[in-house]
C-alpha cells in the first residue's frame, strides 16, 4: 500500500503542469500541446502493453501503424478541436482502412508458419482480433479525453470526470468490499471483488459526482444539471468496474499479473486506466446529447 500510494503521489505531481496547460486555446501557443502529448505518451504505451501482452509485439506490420495512430489521434483532436465532426468522420475511416489492413495481414500470414496447425492459426486469429477490438478501444478512449476538454466553456470540468470518478469508484469498491462483502462478483475474472463492493461504489460515485457538480458551482459559477449528473454518477460506476473487469479478462486470459511495472505498486498504463478509458467513451457520449454542465 506504501508503494502505491508513493506511486500516485509522484505520478500526480508529474503530469499536474500538463493537466494546467490543457486549456484548447490558441493553436500557437506550444504549451497547450502538453496535454495531448502526455495523452498521446499515454496511448502508445498502452498499445505497447497490450501488444506484449498478447505476444504481437514483435509483429512490426501490426504493431507499428498502431503505434502511429496512437500518438497521432489523440493529438489529432487537439488539432481538430474546432471541428469536432470531421474528426470523427477521420476516426471512422481510419477505423475500416485499420480492418482492411488486419485482414490483409491475417491473409497473407496464413500458414506461412511451417509448423502451423488450424489450432494455431485459429489461435493467431484470434489475437490479432483481439488486438484490433482493444486497439481501438484504447486510441479512442484516450482520443475522447481530448474531446472532452475540448467542449467549450465546460470541457475543464468534464476531461477530469473520468480519471476522477474511475478511481472514486474503484477506491469505494474496495473498501466497501472489504468491510462488508460476501458475495463475488465475477470470480473467475477478479477474484476478490464482491457485489457488495460494486453497489457501494455505484452509490458513492453519484454521491460524489453530486458533490464535483456542487463545488463546481460554488468554485468556478458552473452550471451543473444534477439530475444528469447523478444518474451520470451511476452510470460511470457500472461502467468503470466493466472496464476493469474487461481488461482483467485479457490479462487472465493470457497469464499474467499486470500489462507492465511502468507504475510500481500499480503495475502497468492498462492497470492503472482500465476503468478510466471505458467511462471517457460512455461520457462522450452522454455529454453529446445530455450535457452534464449547462
Amino acid at each position: 500500500m506504501k508503494t502505491r500510494i508513493i506511486t500516485a503521489l509522484v505520478a500526480i505531481a508529474g503530469i499536474f503542469p500538463f493537466f494546467w496547460f490543457s486549456e484548447p486555446v490558441g493553436l500557437n501557443n506550444p504549451l497547450h500541446y502538453m496535454f495531448p502529448l502526455l495523452i498521446s505518451a499515454i496511448a502508445f504505451v498502452s498499445v505497447f502493453e497490450l501488444l506484449r501482452c498478447v505476444g504481437l509485439d514483435k509483429n512490426y506490420f501490426l504493431a507499428i501503424p498502431l503505434y502511429l495512430a496512437a500518438l497521432a489521434f489523440p493529438m489529432l483532436a487537439r488539432v481538430m478541436y474546432a471541428a469536432r465532426e470531421d474528426f470523427i468522420r477521420v476516426a471512422i475511416l481510419a477505423v475500416l482502412v485499420f480492418a482492411v489492413y488486419f485482414f490483409c495481414i491475417l491473409v497473407f500470414t496464413y500458414g506461412k508458419d511451417p509448423e502451423s496447425t488450424p489450432e494455431k492459426e485459429q489461435l493467431q486469429t484470434g489475437k490479432i482480433a483481439l488486438v484490433f477490438m482493444t486497439s481501438v478501444y484504447i486510441i479512442g478512449a484516450y482520443s475522447a479525453v481530448i474531446l472532452l476538454r475540448n467542449v467549450p466553456k465546460n470541457g475543464k470540468f468534464l476531461y477530469l470526470i473520468p480519471f476522477v470518478f474511475g478511481w472514486v469508484t474503484d477506491t469505494f469498491a474496495y473498501f466497501t468490499g472489504r468491510l462488508f462483502g460476501k458475495h463475488k462478483l465475477i470470480p473467475a475474472v477478479s477474484p476478490k471483488k464482491t457485489v457488495e463492493g460494486a453497489i457501494g461504489g455505484a452509490v458513492c460515485c453519484a454521491l460524489v459526482t453530486i458533490l464535483y457538480g456542487l463545488l463546481a458551482n460554488v468554485w468556478f459559477g458552473a452550471a451543473p444539471n444534477y439530475v444528469v449528473l447523478a444518474v451520470s454518477g451511476l452510470i460511470i460506476a457500472v461502467v468503470s468496474q466493466i472496464g476493469d473487469f474487461a481488461m482483467s479478462a485479457i490479462k487472465r486470459q493470457y497469464g499474467i499479473k499486470d500489462y507492465g511495472g511502468i507504475l510500481p505498486g500499480h503495475g502497468g498504463l492498462l492497470d492503472r486506466f482500465d476503468s478510466c478509458m471505458a467511462v471517457t467513451i460512455v461520457l462522450t457520449l452522454i455529454n453529446t446529447y445530455f450535457p452534464l454542465f449547462a
